[in-house]
């Protein structure tokens, strides 16, 4: 039994598809949220998350795509390359987000575990390789669920505590630590292990040359477009660069 875990797409359909085509042997799917926001193939993404069975969960961002108001306070160019999407997005993509499950307890393939976006409530609030134990045991709080799985900081790692695993497979579409890699997971006959696929860039890039709006704001779309190609997608900045020097994807 093959089970393919992703998360963090974030509207990049050519890293996805890169994936699903390495993959196409795998029995079931798991995702972690966060499909469409904010990226420049919001359907492209949507068509091929549709084609997939399994356990698809809400992420932040899919609750934003469907609760605009949350993210009325970003910066003006942020503001327009979200609202693009948004406003690009057919309607069976929304239902497609309004349908993604609770996070919660739930078993594929035999394998028992727990599904989390991976938002801490408490600060910080991203679960990342140097998170005390303590508090990145706060996603499993009251569940002996012996997999707890969550994505949300797009970095790969595994950290076990008192018995339970904690997995992050990564980002499949917005690499961070300076490694342009679409970034997963599988388990397979119950055991875990991180992966990852490369994959052209050129189809995204000329994606976002497309988004009219971004014509306003053309040194924010150099900047996307550098920090894709580089593998820094929100900036080359800590503690990402450090997560980068000691091996991370």
């Amino acid at each position: 039994m093959k089970i393919l875990v992703i998360a963090d797409i974030h509207g990049n359909a050519e890293a996805l598809s890169a994936i699903l085509g390495k993959e196409q042997d795998a029995d079931s799917t798991v995702f972690l949220g966060d499909a469409v926001l904010s990226g420049p193939q919001p359907n492209e993404t949507i068509e091929l998350l549709k084609g997939l069975s399994g356990t698809l969960i809400q992420g932040n961002h899919d609750l934003d795509a469907l609760e605009p108001e949350r993210f009325a306070h970003w910066p003006p160019d942020w503001l327009a390359l979200n609202r693009w999407c948004l406003d690009t997005l057919d309607d069976s993509g929304y239902e497609f987000l309004r349908c993604l499950k609770p996070e919660g307890e739930y078993a594929e393939g035999g394998v028992r575990m727990l599904l989390k976006h991976g938002v801490i409530l408490d600060e910080p609030h991203l679960g990342l390789p140097d998170t005390p134990d303590d508090h990145l045991a706060t996603f499993a709080t009251d569940s002996d669920c012996p997999n707890v799985l969550f994505g949300h900081s797009h970095i790969q790692f595994t950290r076990t505590i008192d018995g339970q695993h904690f997995i992050n497979p990564g980002s499949v579409g917005q690499s961070r630590c300076g490694k342009r890699l679409a970034c997963y997971g599988l388990f397979e006959d119950g055991v875990y292990r991180h992966c990852q696929a490369e994959y052209d860039p050129t189809p995204w890039l000329d994606a976002v040359d497309k988004i009219a709006p971004l014509d306003a704001f053309p040194e924010f779309r150099e900047w996307l477009k550098e920090g894709f190609l580089h593998g820094y997608g929100i900036g080359e900045k800590e503690p990402w660069i450090r997560f980068s020097q000691e091996g991370y994807v």
